[in-house]
C-alpha cells in the first residue's frame, strides 16, 4: 500500500469487507474469497489504482478467482448488477485484461485457506475448531498489517487461536503438527494474539465477517467469547 498515492489501508479494508458480503451472497467457495484478496493485493503491488476504480479492481479480482475456482462462476453481468451499474460490462472486461497481464496470467497462489484445511486435517481438529479458525482468517483478510505474515503462518496461528478460545486451558501443539507445519507455539503466539484482537474489536465499518459467522449457516461461531489471556504457551 505504500506505493499507492490515492488509496490507503482503510479503503482496502472496506473493499474486502464488502467483497465478503458479495462472496456470501453469491454462495461461492472459500477458495474463491481467499484467491480474490490475493489477486487484489498482488495487483496493487504492481499497479497504481485510483480510489474511484478500487471497487472495479475488487469485483474483477473476484470474477477472475471465480473463473479459476468455481464450476459455475458468476458472470460479468452479475458483477455489474452487484455494483448497481457503477461499472459497465466493458469496463470489467478491460480491467480483467489489465489485471491478468499485470499478473502475467499467474492466477494460482497459496492462500491461508489451503494451509488451514491441510493443517486441520493433519492435526485431527474437529469442525468447530476449523470453523472458528476460518472466522479468524477471514476477519484478518481485511487487515493489511497481516500481510507481513505468510499464509501458512496465518493459518497455523488461526488454528492455535481457535484452540485457545475453545479450550481455555494449556494448549499443546502435537509434535507431528509442529514438524508438519514448521511452526512452534512460541512463533505463533504473537500472531494469534494479533488475530484475537482484530476479531474481538468491534469495528463500525468492518462487520461482514462477524455477520457471516454469526449466522445459522456457520453455527453462530462469532458469538464465542475471545480469550486473549490466561492461556499458557506450550511448545
Amino acid at each position: 500500500m505504500r506505493t499507492q498515492s490515492d488509496i490507503n489501508e482503510k479503503m482496502r479494508a472496506i473493499l474486502i469487507d464488502w467483497l465478503l458480503e458479495v462472496h456470501f451472497k453469491f454462495k461461492l467457495l472459500p477458495e474463491t474469497l481467499y484467491l480474490t484478496v490475493n489477486i487484489i493485493d498482488r495487483f496493487l503491488e504492481r499497479r497504481s489504482v485510483q480510489r474511484t476504480k478500487l471497487q472495479l479492481v475488487g469485483v474483477t479480482a473476484m470474477l477472475i478467482a471465480s473463473k479459476f475456482e468455481e464450476i459455475y462462476p458468476p458472470e460479468d453481468k452479475d458483477f455489474v448488477f452487484i455494483t448497481s451499474n457503477a461499472f459497465s460490462h466493458d469496463q470489467i472486461l478491460d480491467m480483467e485484461a489489465k489485471m491478468l497481464n499485470s499478473l502475467k496470467f499467474e492466477v494460482s497462489a497459496p492462500t491461508a485457506w489451503v494451509f488451514l484445511n491441510r493443517y486441520a486435517r493433519v492435526g485431527g481438529m474437529d469442525s468447530k475448531v476449523k470453523l472458528l479458525a476460518q472466522y479468524y482468517t477471514e476477519r484478518c483478510l481485511q487487515e493489511a498489517s497481516m500481510l507481513k505474515h505468510s499464509p501458512s503462518k496465518q493459518a497455523c496461528a488461526a488454528l492455535y487461536a481457535a484452540l485457545r478460545t475453545l479450550e481455555d486451558t494449556t494448549v499443546t501443539w502435537e509434535e507431528e503438527l509442529e514438524a508438519y507445519t514448521g511452526y512452534t507455539l512460541t512463533e505463533l503466539h504473537e500472531v494469534a494474539l494479533e488475530m484475537e484482537r482484530f476479531v474481538s474489536h468491534q469495528s463500525a465499518s468492518l462487520k461482514a465477517a462477524r455477520k457471516k459467522f454469526g449466522s445459522k449457516r456457520f453455527s453462530d461461531i462469532a458469538a464465542i467469547g475471545i480469550n486473549v489471556s490466561g492461556t499458557t504457551v506450550s511448545a
